[in-house]
């Protein structure tokens, strides 16, 4: 059994074999997408893992930072279970699959950072010939980068059983940044492409986000700027009712220009922050 294992790291997240029926898709981490109303945009998903406690707070604020909710998700983790894929669970569930925590700690031990490494345990003991690891970045000096020994450390033990381990040239795991005394650094070179490439996309769609608000602060003011010279011209010739009407409008505008405003200042924040990362990648580049 072929294995591919699907993060959220954007860097190589999309060289998955989505398209080859050999390979099983495993995903996991949810992430709303509204307009398709779907907590994992993947073109195919054979297994999915939710691991958290559905009343776990940083699986919460995900979903609230998303507008979605906990009713909705489980929801959707049956749909997923309905179309043919299998999902598995810390909680009993009905129509999904507990996780086998204790055949997976009684084989490997306790040493779990991450979903990712439960996984690949996962992987090992149902006899998979070949794990391959996508969207899993893990860099040092991110978020995640705490939690990456466990996964190099789950993985060594699938080479150690003579399992096949793919893992793409922009991923930091299994890579040191040069081979000690041989090493020639093209991974180095190419994680700091797909870094670049990466911020330059996200720098883009940080301006875009930027111009709109902007437009819908304009366009809002605007609007009830235009309502306010209308009740001027009509010269005291405004019934109570169509004066209500003009003023309960003013009164939403006002509303939907401030929340644009607010919502403008958060994405300059944003363009400011991804901006000067961009830059920060002409200093390492020094490094290739």
């Amino acid at each position: 059994m072929k294995v591919a294992i699907i993060g959220t790291a954007p860097s190589s997240r999309g060289l998955a074999p989505y398209y080859d029926e050999s390979v099983e898709i495993w995903a996991c981490s949810p992430y709303y997408d509204a307009s398709n109303s779907t907590f994992c945009d993947l073109p195919r998903i054979n297994r999915f893992y939710e691991l958290h406690k559905f009343c776990e707070p940083s699986l919460l604020s995900k979903l609230d930072e998303a507008g979605a909710k906990v009713d909705e998700y489980v929801r959707w983790l049956n749909s997923l279970q309905a179309k043919g894929a299998t999902v598995f669970t810390q909680e009993n569930v009905a129509g999904l699959e507990r996780f086998p925590i204790d055949e997976i700690t009684e084989e490997f031990g306790t040493y779990f950072t991450n979903t990712i490494s439960f996984m690949i345990a996962h992987a090992i003991l149902d006899g998979a010939t070949e794990i391959q690891v996508y969207g899993v970045d893990m860099a040092a000096s991110e978020e995640y980068g705490s939690q990456r020994p466990s996964c190099e450390y789950i993985l060594g033990i699938a080479r150690g059983r003579g399992i096949k381990i793919e893992i793409p040239l922009v991923s930091d795991l299994l890579k040191a940044r040069v081979m000690y005394a041989y090493g020639q650094d093209d991974a180095y070179a190419a994680k700091m492409a797909a870094r670049k490439a990466e911020l330059a996309a996200r720098v883009q769609q940080a301006k875009h986000e930027l111009e709109m608000h902007g437009r819908a602060i304009a366009g809002a003011t605007a609007a009830a700027n235009e309502l306010e010279q209308a009740k001027h011209l009509m010269n005291g010739e405004l019934t109570e009712s169509l004066s209500e009407a003009i003023n309960s409008r003013q009164s939403l505008l006002q509303s939907q220009a401030e929340k644009a405003q607010s919502e403008w200042a958060i994405s300059r924040e944003k363009l400011i922050a991804l901006s000067g990362a961009e830059e920060d990648t002409k200093y390492w580049e020094q490094w290739k």
